[in-house]
């Protein structure tokens, strides 16, 4: 219980100090808004884990998260896993929708790739923050299940603190975060869960509106939103059911 207690804590540190620092946001361009979110979040969970990890009279090192010559390759399989979650979901929640959808001849993978750059430290900064001392932490003492699903929670509790709806934030980082959770387990630090989280927001980012960097534009004008919200509540209920069975599937082949 003492563990769920100090990640819980550590949850609400880091989100507290977020919001308190996010006024530095205003001495930079506006343009480089998700750049300095992503940055600013980054150092305020690095400083929230150097404080506690001093207070557990621990080491970055007994969190995993410290780099090795594996990282980089991690990370990249994140990014492939990613985009094999998210495209399908993509696709077919378009598809249920009735929207249109077409290339944007205004567009090219480079600068797509180029203008969404932000995500990843936006990802990271999120792995750091629910990924990283809580979820280690919680894992150590309560085991992967609980360490998942607690994490889990307090990612749709920050996400509800940072404005969006109850039925948002547990349909999507509640249940990605499990996702996201078993990555960092199974990869033994943030780098594979960080990979997967930035490549399912970037293949959510290739669908846009006119106008955008994104590599497809999609006409919403035509979308149908009961049939839509229905879908998303499936998808979300699949999504949950998939996590649930890899969750299970790790533990049980990996058990000693």
């Amino acid at each position: 219980m003492k563990a769920i207690v100090k990640s819980v804590l550590f949850c609400i540190v880091f989100t507290a100090l977020f919001m308190a620092a996010s006024f530095l946001k205003g001495f930079l361009p506006l343009e480089y808004e998700r750049w300095s979110h992503g940055i600013i979040g980054t150092l305020v969970a690095f400083i929230t884990t150097f404080i506690f990890l001093r207070i557990d009279k621990r080491s970055f090192v007994q969190i995993n998260l410290v780099p090795n010559h594996k990282t980089i390759l991690k990370f990249l399989l994140g990014i492939l896993i990613g985009i094999a979650l998210m495209a399908p979901l993509a696709v077919l929640s378009i598809h249920y929708s009735g929207a249109a959808v077409e290339w944007n001849t205004n567009s090219n993978l480079l600068s797509f790739l180029l203008s969404t750059a932000p995500l990843i430290p936006l990802a990271y900064m999120e792995e750091l923050g629910f990924r990283a001392y809580p979820l280690e932490t919680i894992k150590e003492k309560n085991g992967i299940r609980i360490a998942l699903f607690i994490t889990s929670l307090l990612f749709a509790f920050y996400h509800i603190a940072n404005g969006w709806s109850i039925s948002s934030s547990f349909m999507g980082p509640f249940m990605w975060g499990l996702i996201f959770g078993l990555g960092a387990v199974a990869g033994n630090g943030i780098a594979l869960s960080t990979g997967i989280h930035y490549a399912a927001n970037l293949t959510t980012s290739a669908f846009g509106a006119a106008g955008t960097t994104s590599l497809l534009i999609v006409n919403s004008q035509e979308t149908h939103a009961p049939a839509t919200n229905h879908f998303q509540i499936i998808i979300s209920g699949g999504l949950f059911v998939f996590a649930v069975i890899l969750i299970e599937f790790y533990i049980k082949f990996t058990k000693k």
